[in-house]
């Protein structure tokens, strides 16, 4: 009888470590959190990426948030949606467009041309045009603030608002 016994109270001691562990490890192991790489700049945005942008279906998201760094070739404001483009040689060559869009405007400055500017916001592939983008603009340094006019703003609700699919420039 007592050899009984003592078969059964190693498997129950197991058991009872087993349950132990499994209630201690499981909610610590639950309670360790992943953690994401940090952004690129203090100045991406959570939320939607394209949030105010025009028709932002014709933009396909390759980066959340990306910064980039050139030499502006072009400054240029777009009369139909208010945007700012920005055309960009970057030190690796590439050329792309930096859009500021109407709304942010009294916070993301337009840089002169010919400077070496620093961007930051989400990478974008324009696929109407075929190029790339960082759109919408968070930061653009250095810089100044040119705040969009009445006009300008009004414009671009009217068209987030309408959802017309009107020909884009």
């Amino acid at each position: 009888m007592r050899s009984a016994r003592r078969d059964r109270h190693p498997r129950g001691v197991w058991r009872g470590l087993l349950l132990l562990l499994a209630v201690v490890l499981l909610p610590a192991g639950c309670s360790l959190r992943r953690t994401s790489a940090p952004p690129v700049s203090p100045y991406c945005r959570g939320g939607d990426p394209l949030a105010g942008v025009y028709h932002p279906d014709r933009l396909h998201l390759r980066k959340r948030c990306a910064l980039v760094a050139g030499r502006v070739d072009s400054v240029r404001m777009e009369g139909y949606d208010g945007d700012v483009h920005i055309w960009l040689d970057t030190a690796d060559g590439e050329r792309l467009v930096v859009e500021i869009i109407p709304q942010d405007r009294a916070l993301v400055g337009v840089p002169d041309e010919g400077a070496q500017v620093t961007a930051v916001g989400p990478l974008v592939d324009d696929l109407q045009h075929g190029w790339r983008e960082i759109h919408p603009a968070w930061l653009v340094t250095p810089s100044r603030i040119l705040p969009a006019r009445p006009l300008e703003l009004a414009r671009v609700r009217a068209l987030l608002q309408d959802g017309k699919r009107a020909a884009y420039d």
